[in-house]
């Protein structure tokens, strides 16, 4: 590992300190990063003190193949901010190592399983569980659409491969990490909302692990011992009756035309195929600050929160998407035909999934047993 290291603002003998703790800590991040560590691995530091007063920021960048990780930490003394940056950039490395070894992959089969014991020590109480999952139940098949039609997206750009991740594990997970934080649950949000930023976490994380295979750091790591075992999995039965389609395609996340007439039911058919189409097209935040608010009903004071988005940015995006849909649609459809149907009608009223039956007991009475539902 290469390393380049610059200091402003202190003084010779405070140097002299922090410059063995960058020492220290590079031999540690050294340790973390083991195989991944070779001559392409460059890390850039710097620390400062404030002009005016007794505040140290510390800014690290590690470059690996494939891969940039970031640390800006602030703090009152030179070598603890150096030590937390440090232990932050640390906690990516094992991260990226976790993802590039496809270890998520490798335990699949087991991640209900694990949700549900990491849930089941959990400090929440019958009552807000119950609370819970009386909140969550009527939006699950709207959040399990709402899944879906991301996915398809994604998976149309090449953002994530139809291996990567199901609708259903999106699902879980979202709901998993809801239960855990439901008792920080900002009360301005909706419950709706609030869940469809969690499934929004959860694909973002399955999207850049899906980048970082793609320009897989050749690593010496084997899959492990129990890659394939999965005999002593309780999930074991409930995979081999319900195996949900890993492809989505854009012809599976649109309603049959209302038409009679098989011409008309045909060029509707069409032109919400070239609609989902563009929409993904759009960087997925265009995506989002538009379809989340036209078609599933999302306050924009809500969505700017979710998306973290100050609201005149939210509308800029909201304006920038439609002028791109548009512009895109113009070399397909023809300008009367656009200029006569507004953004909400091409987007129109999208199909809705049924929940599966068995997923949604699969939530309820496993992953939140004591709700009573």
């Amino acid at each position: 590992m290469n390393i380049r290291f610059s200091y402003r603002r202190i003084d010779n003998s405070e140097k002299k300190l922090i410059k063995n703790t960058v020492r220290e800590s590079s031999d540690t991040l050294r340790e973390v990063l083991g195989s991944f560590d070779s001559d392409a691995v460059r890390l850039e530091g710097a620390v400062e003190r404030h002009g005016k007063k007794s505040l140290y920021r510390a800014r690290l960048k590690l470059h690996l193949p494939g891969k940039t990780l970031v640390a800006l930490e602030e703090a009152d003394d030179g070598n603890a901010v150096v030590r937390q940056a440090f232990a932050e950039l640390r906690r990516q490395v094992e991260r990226f190592k976790h993802l590039a070894r496809n270890d998520h992959l490798w335990k699949r089969p087991k991640r209900r399983a694990q949700l549900r014991t990491q849930l089941s020590g959990s400090s929440n109480d019958e009552e807000q569980r119950k609370n819970y999952a009386d909140l969550v139940k009527p939006h699950l098949p709207e959040l399990y659409h709402f899944i879906r039609r991301e996915l398809a997206y994604r998976q149309a750009q090449g953002d994530l491969s139809p291996g990567d991740i199901r609708a259903d594990e999106v699902l879980d997970a979202a709901i998993a990490r809801g239960l855990e934080a439901f008792g920080t649950r900002p009360q301005h949000l909706e419950i709706l909302p609030w869940l469809t930023g969690m499934a929004l976490q959860v694909i973002q994380e399955e999207t850049e692990a899906h980048q970082i295979r793609e320009r897989r750091v050749s690593t010496e790591d084997l899959a492990p011992a129990d890659a394939m075992d999965i005999s002593d999995d309780e999930d074991t039965e409930m995979y081999e009756f319900y195996q949900p389609d890993e492809i989505i395609r854009m012809e599976d996340i649109i309603p049959d035309p209302e038409s009679n007439d098989p011409e008309q039911a045909e060029a509707a058919r069409e032109r919400a195929i070239l609609v989902q189409r563009a929409l993904a097209l759009l960087p997925p935040a265009w995506r989002h600050a538009l379809v989340l608010t036209d078609v599933h009903g999302v306050k924009e004071s809500e969505l700017a929160d979710i998306l973290d988005l100050a609201p005149e940015h939210l509308k800029q995006m909201q304006s920038c998407a439609k002028a791109f849909m548009r512009d895109w649609l113009g070399q397909h459809l023809t300008r009367e035909e656009l200029d006569q149907t507004s953004t909400g009608e091409l987007l129109g009223s999208p199909l809705r999934e049924p929940l599966p039956e068995e997923l949604e007991a699969e939530i309820l009475e496993k992953i939140m047993p004591v709700a009573g539902c």
